[in-house]
């Protein structure tokens, strides 16, 4: 499932960047054109937004790797921030602002969480964001985790597309971003905090082999 939406995310990357050298390289700049390119780059936008985790999820793990006390809580954080989404979206049961009314009040009647869009299965309820929850909770792990500030300032320009995304295609509302965000920044804090001390358990444990110190 991972390697089918990398997949997808390049051929869609590579099909607009194309498209686009295509049309600077003709110099042919008219009403058409303006609008295809509009239309390309938001269509790119989309695509890098609703991706975003996933981008998040492999660059962290890339770079956690060699570090597997971290690499390990990552993970374990991610799945964990993953369920309990799922478990606040069912509690709250707040629709996306995208949900016809009508068809969210259908939906629950008949006990259905999901609809299928493009074929694919899509919640109905977006309290809190998901994504956003995610994309925060890897940001602020993998900077505690790392301290690298390159890499730090490269998700921080996915989480901002990530998030916007979300907002600006009515996947979510402002506050609905804000909470997946908090809920986010305390697990990554928590899941940071529970690496450090297995770590110090771990040096705590070690037999001391009277070498120097």
């Amino acid at each position: 499932m991972v390697m089918i939406g990398v997949l997808h995310l390049f051929v869609i990357a590579y099909i607009n960047i194309k498209f686009l050298s295509i049309i600077y390289n003709q110099n042919i700049m008219n009403e058409t054109n303006i609008l295809l390119i509009k239309n390309s780059l938001i269509n790119l936008f989309d695509k890098m937004g609703g991706y975003g985790t996933l981008i998040l999820l492999i660059s962290s793990n890339y770079f956690l790797w060699n570090k597997k006390n971290l690499w390990f809580y990552y993970n374990v954080g991610f799945f964990i921030n993953v369920i309990l989404n799922l478990i606040l979206k069912f509690f709250f049961k707040q629709p996306r602002p995208s949900i016809d009314e009508k068809l969210f009040r259908i939906a629950l009647q008949n006990g259905e969480r999901f609809i299928y869009k493009n074929g694919i299965p899509y919640d109905i309820f977006g309290m809190p964001s998901g994504h956003a929850q995610n994309a925060i909770f890897t940001l602020f792990y993998v900077y505690l985790a790392t301290k690298n500030i390159n890499l730090f300032y490269f998700q921080l320009i996915i989480v901002l597309i990530t998030v916007l995304q979300r907002y600006v295609f009515n996947h979510h509302t402002l506050f609905q971003l804000i909470v997946g965000s908090i809920i986010g920044l305390i697990i990554s804090h928590l899941f940071y905090s529970f690496a450090q001390q297995n770590l110090m358990g771990k040096i705590r444990e070690k037999i001391d082999d009277f070498g120097p110190i």
